[in-house]
């Protein structure tokens, strides 16, 4: 299957969720600020997002090969061992957007820009996860995404990148020396069919993580061991 790629992700970020975020209400005397910038990013935002169905050709202890890569995580195997593909996938706020808060020069406006690309972000995550559920018919799913575990770690950034072509040229992302992606607030991961839904979270201790979609389970950490 070739890369699908989604170039303009429908959105609207409401004043009143980024005020909520930011522990703030209409009143505040920073309030049409904010407005102001949560105006312009919806006016000019367009995340996108790039996945794939790449299927399983072999397995090892600790790796896992589709489409000719090889992602190395015994994590990772273990989850597959019941799965016949994977769907990998990148999903990014936009270079737009990127360029956007760049160009802002007061503090301030440069922390509610970033917390505004976040939400943005998110409802981008979201939007994919939920087409790539109907698109191929999946209602439980798990979700491994590099870096977020030790066993999978960020270096595998590079074998996913390959597995969706060449994402810098489809929606603009691309990776660092250092396995990072450009724009900053981007997400990589992949998709794949359980009986039993899986979080990579569940599995990671990091307290106060902004991104974290499920508790730290210990008694799961030893299932794995």
């Amino acid at each position: 299957m070739e890369p699908v790629i989604l170039d303009k992700i429908p959105f609207k970020l409401g004043l009143q969720d980024v005020l909520k975020e930011l522990k703030m209400d209409r009143d505040d005397e920073n309030a049409e600020d904010v407005a102001e910038l949560v105006e312009k990013a919806n006016s000019i935002g367009c995340p996108k997002a790039v996945y794939k169905s790449s299927y399983i050709e072999s397995m090892g202890d600790n790796f896992v090969i589709a489409d000719g890569v090889k992602l190395t995580s015994r994590i990772l195997k273990i989850n597959l061992e019941p799965a016949h593909m994977i769907i990998p996938y990148i999903v990014t706020c936009g270079t737009e957007l990127e360029a956007w808060a760049y160009g802002l020069s007061d503090m301030l406006e440069q922390y509610w820009a970033d917390i505004i690309r976040q939400m943005i972000l998110n409802i981008a995550v979201n939007y994919t996860l939920n087409r790539i559920k109907s698109e191929f018919n999946i209602t439980k799913t798990g979700r491994m995404n590099p870096g977020s575990l030790e066993d999978w770690p960020i270096s595998q950034q590079k074998e996913l990148f390959r597995m969706l072509g060449d994402p810098y040229n489809s929606i603009g992302v691309k990776l660092t020396e250092s396995y990072l992606m450009l724009p900053v607030k981007s997400v990589s991961g992949i998709l794949f069919p359980t009986d039993t839904e899986f979080e990579n979270c569940r599995l990671c201790p990091r307290e106060n993580c902004p991104r974290r979609n499920a508790p730290y389970d210990k008694s799961l950490v030893d299932r794995y061991k």
